[in-house]
C-alpha cells in the first residue's frame, strides 16, 4: 500500500495502484485531476460504457474521473462508474490517450 493511503479515496487509490502495477506508471496524488459527475447513458460514448453487457441499464451513472499526464505527455484517465444510489462500482476503466487499455465490469447481483 501507499504511504498515507488512509487519506485517499478508494477510487484514487485504485487508479494509482493500477497505473503502477499494470503499466509501471508511478504518480503522486498532487498530479491527479479529479472530477465527479452524473451523466446519462446517452451522454457517454458506447466504447466507454458498453451498453450491450448490462442486462439492466440505468438512465444515469455516477462517475469519478481521474486524469494525469505522464512524463512523456500521455494522458491517462481512470474512470469509475457507480450505479445510482449505491456505493458499488459497476465499471472501472483506464485509458491512455483516449484508448481503452483496461475495463472491468461488475454486474449487480
Amino acid at each position: 500500500m501507499m504511504e498515507n493511503s488512509e487519506n485517499l479515496s478508494r477510487e484514487i487509490e485504485w487508479f494509482m495502484e493500477t497505473l503502477k502495477k499494470d503499466f509501471q506508471i508511478v504518480i503522486q496524488i498532487s498530479e491527479i485531476g479529479l472530477e465527479a459527475t452524473e451523466l446519462g447513458v446517452d451522454e457517454v460514448e458506447n466504447f466507454f460504457v458498453p451498453q450491450e453487457i448490462f442486462t439492466e441499464l440505468p438512465d444515469t451513472f455516477l462517475y469519478e474521473l481521474m486524469v494525469v499526464d505522464d512524463e512523456e505527455g500521455n494522458e491517462w484517465v481512470g474512470g469509475v462508474a457507480f450505479y445510482p444510489d449505491t456505493p458499488n462500482w459497476c465499471l472501472q476503466v483506464i485509458t491512455k490517450n483516449s484508448k481503452i487499455l483496461k475495463r472491468i465490469v461488475t454486474l449487480p447481483q
